[in-house]
């Protein structure tokens, strides 16, 4: 129903995507990733225009949802921000650069192998500098690299399902960042 309503009124738009390079069912795939991490798609035009632009070089549907994060910045920054400022938490960037060095890439897309002890472990502490962040009355947003945001939103939906997720690149220049912690684990045990 939705590509129906943007075919009204810019069916160039839909022509050139589906199913010319993207499948309906890819498109739907993306749009319910956005979903599920609670992401308006209103803009339904800019989420095909990006799937135009980056569907010439992948197919991968984790991939094509980042992207096309990117193209909601606006929304995901305002959404998530206090006057034009926005409280997180980060990783440790060698925390970071470990989830990283452990994503595995498959033709059906991207996955972490880490054993489930040490993603609890980074559960916990993800959760631990969340409630402290939640104390001070600020919402639950992590702030990590483009790389492993996905992965990190995956490892802790569970556990945190209301935790927002953003990458550093979904951040608009005229949008004040501060750090109100760190999440760091003992490296050796991952």
């Amino acid at each position: 129903k939705l590509l129906d309503s943007v075919k009204e009124y810019a069916p160039n738009l839909v022509q050139e995507v589906v199913p010319d390079l993207l499948s309906l069912a890819d498109v739907q795939k993306v749009l319910q990733n956005l979903l599920r991490e609670r992401i308006s798609i209103r803009n339904l035009p800019a989420i095909l225009e990006v799937l135009g632009d980056i569907g010439r070089r992948t197919k991968d549907v984790e991939i094509l949802t980042e992207y096309a994060r990117n193209a909601l910045s606006r929304w995901l920054c305002h959404e998530h921000a206090e006057e034009k400022k926005l409280h997180v938490v980060t990783l440790d960037p060698r925390l970071e650069e470990a989830i990283q060095q452990r994503v595995e890439h498959t033709e059906g897309g991207g996955f972490l192998s880490l054993r489930p002890p040490a993603v609890q472990k980074i559960v916990e502490a993800v959760a631990r500098e969340v409630q402290r962040q939640l104390q001070g009355g600020h919402a639950a947003l992590v702030l990590t690299s483009p790389q492993i945001r996905v992965h990190v939103k995956r490892m802790t939906e569970s556990a945190l399902p209301m935790l927002v997720v953003m990458s550093y690149n979904e951040v608009l220049p005229d949008y004040e960042v501060e750090s109100l912690g760190m999440v760091t684990v003992d490296l050796a045990s991952l």
